[in-house]
């Protein structure tokens, strides 16, 4: 899964600026004028949260101290930590304490599964680890449609960790205080016992964590040693593999709409966080039978952008150059045009797909006027 950086759009406070050094009336007058100037940028300014889900609830946090999201490792417990804080992980040679928003609002311990996420976020140098359900999307959220949490005054004597509550929809959305998450200790127990940080998981589950943490070490390894980074996805049934780098991030197919008087391959538009994505099948380039995608890998490079369909994101592997092979003569020369090769994954073969080939096909382009 890719990073979600985006830029913070800030409301600065204006309302008291020298008004101790003019007369009452003019102070005052200003004043007003400064509060409406305010109460102005605050509606026409908005920013850019992260949705995710805990259980059935959403949040939202500020998605410009995102670092990255990443499928949840397997996480080392440490001693003399607080009850929320699982442990620890090293991410690309940086160590990273992995707090549970669950404990960390005061929930019981729930159990951790394969399919839960990790939201790495960072700020003024300091890096942390948020444990969530599933992250959703990314989204501008006007600041008028914000709201102060209930009033301090019915609050108990603890640190906040909403700082508002955010209208979205028909939804009421709570908007995490990131500042009390990291900063804020209010509960001093410890962790009586180390252990393996999800001991209800089966053994297949924690041979996935373990190689997630392992992939996480090894990306800053394969970088020096020229490795490559290859997302594997599935396309009716079979393995194929994308470079990474030209992956720009993952999300579900939502509401594609058929684009008319298009090649077969152009699977129509769908709507990604307000800008308007082309999904493109490249089953056809495969010579592969058309499926059913549910998935769509957004990927680009230069200046090009598309959706390529998929049916399933399944993992993130570390390939050398060695470990990747010519095609078989036997495959059809139709075939081989866009696929640079291959590489033995899961007991089968990963076909390596040549995005920027496909990309670059000039049949991509929709021409909306036709």
């Amino acid at each position: 899964m890719g990073a979600y950086i985006r830029r913070h759009v800030g409301a600065p406070f204006m309302g008291a600026i020298d008004a101790g050094i003019k007369p009452a009336a003019t102070a005052c007058k200003d004043e007003t004028q400064a509060a409406a100037a305010d109460l102005l940028e605050k509606k026409m300014s908005s920013q850019s949260f992260l949705i995710f889900s805990l259980g059935e609830e959403h949040f939202a946090i500020d998605a410009s101290i995102v670092r990255e999201i990443i499928w949840l490792p397997e996480v080392t417990p440490i001693e003399e930590a607080p009850d929320y804080i699982v442990g620890v992980i090293n991410l690309r040679g940086k160590i990273a304490p992995v707090a549970d928003l669950n404990l960390r609002f005061g929930h019981p311990r729930k159990r951790y599964h394969i399919t839960d996420n990790v939201i790495v976020i960072e700020k003024d140098g300091f890096m942390a680890g948020l444990i969530v359900n599933e992250t959703i999307d990314v989204i501008n959220i006007p600041a008028q449609d914000i709201e102060l949490p209930p009033s301090e005054k019915e609050a108990k004597p603890r640190a906040h960790f909403i700082s508002g509550e955010a209208k979205v929809g028909e939804e009421i959305i709570m908007v995490i205080d990131c500042h009390a998450i990291a900063e804020y200790s209010e509960f001093p127990t410890l962790n009586a016992a180390l252990g393996y940080f999800c001991p209800e998981s089966t053994p297949e589950e924690r041979a996935i964590f373990h190689k997630r943490a392992v992939n996480l070490i090894k990306t800053e390894i394969e970088e020096a040693e020229g490795f490559a980074s290859i997302a594997v996805v599935v396309l009716n049934g079979e393995f194929y593999g994308i470079d990474l780098k030209d992956v720009r991030e993952f999300a579900d197919i939502n509401n594609p709409a058929t684009v008319p008087c298009c090649p077969s391959h152009i699977f129509g538009d769908m709507n990604l966080r307000g800008n308007i994505l082309t999904l493109v099948d490249i089953r056809g380039m495969l010579n592969i039978p058309a499926g059913a995608p549910k998935k769509v890998v957004v990927a680009g490079f230069n200046e090009l952008q598309a959706g390529i369909t998929v049916d399933d994101v399944m993992d993130v592997v570390y390939l050398k150059p060695s470990d990747i092979t010519p095609i078989p003569a036997a495959i059809e020369e139709a075939n081989k045009r866009y696929i640079k090769g291959e590489a033995p994954y899961e007991g089968k073969m990963l076909t390596i797909v040549d995005l920027q080939k496909i990309l670059s096909r000039e049949d991509l382009v929709v021409n909306e006027e036709a």
